[in-house]
């Protein structure tokens, strides 16, 4: 295609010295056809110089002014009579003030205003004295008119372009925003989902492998004095062991969006009461013959939270000292207390570790309110209450 290689100028350059070319045969060329006289061909010169100016008018607007007043001034001097080219003035009005900015078309007013004198006051040498002073204004007022509205008009494609171009400004600079938005939600949401599986993965593997350790150190003891004891912490050490190798495969099956995985039900409030009994015989549960229906969510939340407090009593708590897991139930809120009389409120290491911070939040995601320290007289205590559905509306669902 003609033009594909060269630069913008370079185009604007080659169009508009067609469209000189095609002006000049429309306008120019016809001259001398209908007169060969020596002014005619005079009139064909300077003519011929203004409609060149239109090869100029975007690439050197201001030289094209130069160009076409100077082949004005020409015309004044040695023409009594206007040429067909003399409309070329409107079109390199038009273009410069489309093209420069408002300060430097301001250098087209005197040029315009002089020309819509100074050429109507040469036209006037065939008109008859009496009349030369009203044709004479009507010619004056019919330039500045025409000329001012090729300003006019070539401001306002300007100003019109101006506004484009600050519109694709902006809606570039909108999706660069709202890509960059979407990318740090994402970012976040990925950070989220992270500590969710950390989080659960924590829970798991901490609380299975505290359960272990306080079988297995039990076991020990009771191999050469009761056997069949030690047996039975060995069957709850398998136990747990499997049952936490299976959550494991479901956090890591989610985590990686296993479709075909078997996934079983998460564990609730139903599953508390085995869970606290794997534990040992050093934890008592008082809880509820009849569970509410809560979400999902909710009950994995308050499963976490006791499993979590069993898993910090067996870690911190002492071999001798016990526990109470409290687990209440109205129709505004779900209350859990895990309280122990160990020395694990005393060992240094409650609210530093992981432990404590992933409970409160995972509280604080349902809108509840958590606490947790030492027991005035001894022993440690957690404290989570949760709003049912009921007072949350659908705030539950976050």
């Amino acid at each position: 295609m003609m033009g594909a290689g060269l630069s913008s100028d370079r185009r604007r350059l080659l169009a508009d010295s067609l469209a000189a070319l095609a002006a000049l045969l429309v306008l120019v060329v016809p001259l001398p056809v209908a007169d060969s006289s020596p002014a005619t061909w005079v009139a064909v010169a300077w003519s011929a110089l203004m409609v060149s100016s239109l090869a100029l008018r975007r690439v050197a607007p201001l030289f094209a002014v130069a160009v076409c007043a100077l082949a004005g001034v020409g015309m004044v001097a040695q023409l009594d009579s206007p040429t067909p080219a003399v409309v070329v003035v409107l079109v390199v009005i038009y273009s410069v003030a489309r093209t420069v900015s408002a300060s430097v078309s301001m250098v087209l007013v005197p040029v315009f205003v002089a020309a819509s004198i100074a050429g109507p006051l040469s036209w006037l040498g065939n008109v008859e004295e009496g009349e030369r002073f009203v044709a004479g204004s009507m010619l004056v007022c019919l330039c500045l008119t025409l000329c001012s509205m090729a300003y006019l008009l070539g401001r306002r494609g300007k100003e019109k372009a101006r506004y484009e171009q600050l519109e694709r400004e902006l809606t570039e600079e909108r999706f660069v925003t709202d890509a960059q938005k979407l990318r740090q939600a994402s970012e976040l949401t990925t950070e989220r989902v992270r500590n969710e599986v950390a989080r659960e993965l924590h829970d798991v593997v901490a609380h299975s492998l505290s359960v272990i350790v306080v079988q297995a150190e039990g076991s020990k003891a009771l191999l050469t004095k009761r056997p069949e004891a030690a047996a039975e912490a060995l069957d709850v050490i398998a136990c747990t062991g499997r049952n936490s190798i299976g959550e494991m495969r479901h956090i890591v099956s989610l985590l990686r969006g296993d479709e075909g995985a078997a996934f079983g039900p998460s564990p609730g409030l139903s599953d508390i009461p085995e869970m606290v009994a794997k534990a040992g015989d050093r934890i008592e549960l008082e809880m509820p013959e009849t569970l509410p229906m809560v979400p999902e969510s909710l009950g994995l939340t308050a499963f976490r939270i006791v499993q979590e407090s069993v898993t910090n009593f067996l870690k911190h708590a002492g071999a001798t000292a016990r526990a109470t897991v409290t687990v209440e139930s109205s129709p505004e809120e779900l209350r859990i207390r895990v309280a122990d009389d160990g020395i694990g409120g005393h060992s240094g290491t409650d609210g530093g570790g992981s432990g404590l911070r992933g409970m409160r939040e995972r509280v604080n995601a349902m809108s509840g309110t958590f606490r947790a320290g030492p027991r005035t007289g001894g022993g440690f205590d957690v404290t989570a209450i949760l709003p049912l559905p009921s007072q949350l509306g659908r705030g539950w669902l976050r």
